[in-house]
């Protein structure tokens, strides 16, 4: 479901979500993993930046509805998902985000919580989470696209084509279609040659001074109590 690729760029991991036949659609044990390989590269010295890809023509269409999960199971999910996007956010390292095509719900959670995000042409953001019932998304998109976006973004649910998203701030490079992998790596290793404590410094002064710690903590919370225990399920939206 996930394979981690070393050597690619001097110092760069890649991690590449691996479900194409499913549009990369996030199951439980898969954000479970890839959480588990963001901590593994995050504790590795040899790693000093991290690229999430995937493989197929998307870079994820959400939650896979064809998980079928009891409460029990939705509860899990819920907390994979978050537990996942804060391994990339608390990693200590830059971790950068190549985006193709669709990239929704809990992915598009996914790339927010990466430092810098790269898009391919014909690439396309959607975060649903008000049209599903899941208040979830203003945490993180107010820290990279401003309130006002954020509030049109995530109060309509409406697509966000590459243009825009480039224009606003959701992403930071847009290149050819099919390109995006290969720009990532290379952004990435551009970070990599940083001094590595000196990067991990400045990425916690600039999640604390923008105030993303803080908005996160208290998604979180309100999620939590939002849900209660055994709620909350995050479906696809195509």
């Amino acid at each position: 479901m996930i394979q981690v690729v070393d050597g690619l760029e001097l110092g760069v991991r890649a991690l590449l979500l691996d479900r194409p036949e499913s549009r990369n659609a996030l199951t439980t044990s898969m954000a479970e993993l890839v959480a588990e390989a963001v901590a593994d590269a995050a504790a590795d010295s040899g790693v000093r930046a991290l690229v999430i890809a995937t493989t197929g023509e998307d870079f994820g269409v959400g939650a896979d509805r064809h998980e079928h999960l009891d409460a029990a199971g939705r509860a899990r999910r819920m907390r994979a998902f978050s537990e996942l996007h804060q391994a990339v956010t608390n990693a200590p390292k830059p971790v950068v985000a190549a985006v193709e095509g669709r990239c929704v719900a809990a992915a598009a959670e996914l790339a927010a919580a990466c430092d810098i995000r790269v898009g391919a042409e014909g690439s396309s953001f959607r975060f649903p989470g008000a049209e599903m019932g899941i208040p979830i998304g203003a945490a993180r998109l107010v820290g990279v696209v401003g309130p006002a976006a954020a509030r049109d973004i995530l109060l309509t649910s409406r697509w966000v084509p590459a243009d825009e998203a480039f224009r606003i701030g959701l992403l930071q490079r847009l290149v050819p279609r099919g390109e995006a992998r290969a720009a990532a790596l290379e952004v990435a290793a551009q970070t990599a040659r940083a001094d590595p404590s000196t990067s991990a410094y400045l990425k916690r002064q600039l999640q604390t001074q923008g105030g993303d710690v803080e908005r996160v903590d208290i998604e979180r919370r309100t999620l939590d109590a939002f849900f209660g225990p055994g709620e909350g399920e995050g479906e696809t939206c195509d």
